[in-house]
């Protein structure tokens, strides 16, 4: 997994995964027919591969105005992956520095709860088109994973939120960054 300077990451408390029918059908029932999943490189996921709770990444797709990648979701989980456990680590060294004793209190008990890592990376066909329907897809897809994972959604530049979007821990830019000075 690749999850260094991720701009969005879930931090999930569940350790099965949401099948990508789930999350599929929340995009389509939001709107967003034009999005698909795959699994690989090329081609749409299987009804097989939709339907399963096991899968360790995955490509949200957009047919229009012919299908193109937006962004790559990987999953990883704590105690397996070095990598997912460095990010919580990380994760929880920069909520030590806020000044938000709630905020800091609430998404630092979730973080070592955390069992399971999502990381969505922006693809470049999203990155240059600031009016891409999938941005609004995008926000759907974070909170349903967040849902169904009992998960906390970081936004980079902006903090901790839950499923429903309420702010949790915002992020201040040099507050969150810098360690506290003995």
């Amino acid at each position: 997994m690749c999850m260094q300077n991720q701009p969005l990451i879930v931090y999930a408390l569940e350790s099965a995964a949401p099948p990508l029918r789930s999350l599929l059908e929340a995009l389509q029932d939001a709107g967003f027919a034009a999005a698909e999943f795959g699994v690989r490189i090329a081609g749409e996921a299987s009804e097989e591969e939709l339907s399963s709770p096991v899968w360790e990444a995955a490509f949200l797709r957009w047919r229009d105005p012919e299908t193109h990648e937006v962004v790559l979701i990987e999953r990883d989980r704590t105690g397996e992956d070095e990598e997912a456990d460095r990010i919580v680590a990380e994760a929880l060294r920069q909520v030590t520095n806020s000044s938000d004793l709630a905020g800091q209190m609430i998404v630092a008990d979730h973080l070592r709860r955390t069992h399971t890592v999502y990381a969505a990376q922006i693809l470049p066909a999203l990155l240059t088109d600031d009016d891409h329907p999938a941005w609004a897809a995008l926000d759907i897809l974070l909170r349903c994973l967040a849902a169904l994972t009992n998960g906390l959604i970081y936004v980079e530049s902006e903090g901790y939120c839950d499923a429903d979007g309420e702010m949790l821990l915002a992020e201040l830019d040099e507050e969150m960054e810098e360690p506290k000075e003995a």
